[in-house]
């Protein structure tokens, strides 16, 4: 049984005629004819009586009044889908890594709420792993992270591609020069953020001497870029930082050489999430808050965080 034989049974009794019918169904006539058949073998009752003029049985009456509901019905969800897909309407609960939330949040949150006042979200800070296990056992309904995750129950929106930039103390080599070459970096004198932050494992991912030992006096950790840079601006080592989170003139913040590191930011739901119009709208008014450059080209390199 599929939904075409409950629509050729519904067309035949309003039509009483199996050539309109079939042709109010944009089927052949035998077409419509075999299918009705079948369905009455698979049920075991006659559903139309073949005398004229045509007319349903006693059992193809229930049978056909069954199937009237069953197709509203699935106009009924067809709808929902619809509205679900277009409608931006409803209370959510948004995920969003530390790293990002303090810098990215601000450009463009308030803005978008004023212009959709039917929506309304729940902000929680949750790290990368955390933000992950909460999409898949529906304790989230969004998120925005860096990507990618590669993980098949959960779908990735790219939205930007932000620059990785370094900010180092006057009394480091890379004061000195305009652009910065990765593979001059090393573990001396860097500062990074403690374990669970996705952005540490981009910085490893960059450091050409991951894996071996530093010689420096201090190995300090920490859950915060404001720290970070306030150490530096101190004239303690040096740090990388995502651009959203540093003032691209001050003195400190060097540029890499070409292709520059990026880290990858994108809107990430559970693979059954239906609010297509609400992904929509989010991801524009972010890429309307950010700086032009954020786009994806061919002198950026992604930096994985696994």
């Amino acid at each position: 049984m599929n939904l075409q034989q409950l629509e050729y049974i519904v067309a035949l009794d309003i039509h009483r005629n199996h050539v309109k019918a079939a042709e109010h169904c944009h089927v052949t006539q035998p077409t419509l004819s075999m299918m009705v058949k079948k369905l009455e073998a698979e049920l075991g009752v006659k559903i139309f009586d073949k005398s004229q003029p045509l007319k349903p049985t006693a059992s193809g009456e229930l049978i056909i009044s069954r199937a009237r509901q069953i197709l509203q019905e699935i106009r009924n969800l067809k709808d929902f889908i619809k509205n679900e897909k277009e409608s931006l309407e409803g209370e959510f609960r948004l995920g969003v890594i530390p790293t990002l939330a303090p810098y990215l949040l601000p450009r463009f949150l308030n803005e978008f709420l004023e212009k959709n006042p039917g929506t309304s979200f729940t902000v929680i800070e949750l790290q990368t792993d955390d933000i992950i296990r909460y999409l898949k056992t529906n304790r989230l309904d969004l998120a925005i992270l860096v990507t990618p995750i590669d993980d098949k129950e959960i779908r990735e929106i790219p939205v930007f591609y932000e620059p990785i930039l370094l900010y180092t103390s006057e009394k480091l080599k890379y004061y000195q020069q305009e652009r910065i070459n990765l593979k001059s970096l090393t573990y001396d004198n860097l500062l990074m953020l403690e374990e669970g932050h996705c952005f540490r494992g981009q910085v490893e991912n960059l450091c050409s001497a991951k894996g071996k030992s530093s010689h420096h006096q201090l190995n300090y950790q920490s859950g915060s870029f404001e720290t970070l840079k306030a150490m530096v601006d101190n004239n303690y080592g040096y740090t990388l930082i995502p651009e959203l989170s540093v003032n691209t003139k001050s003195k400190h913040v060097k540029h890499f050489l070409s292709p520059e590191p990026v880290r990858e930011v994108s809107i990430a739901v559970h693979s059954g999430f239906a609010k297509e119009m609400l992904i929509t709208k989010l991801r524009d008014a972010i890429l309307k808050s950010i700086p032009s450059h954020f786009k994806k080209n061919d002198k950026q390199m992604r930096v994985r965080w696994d």
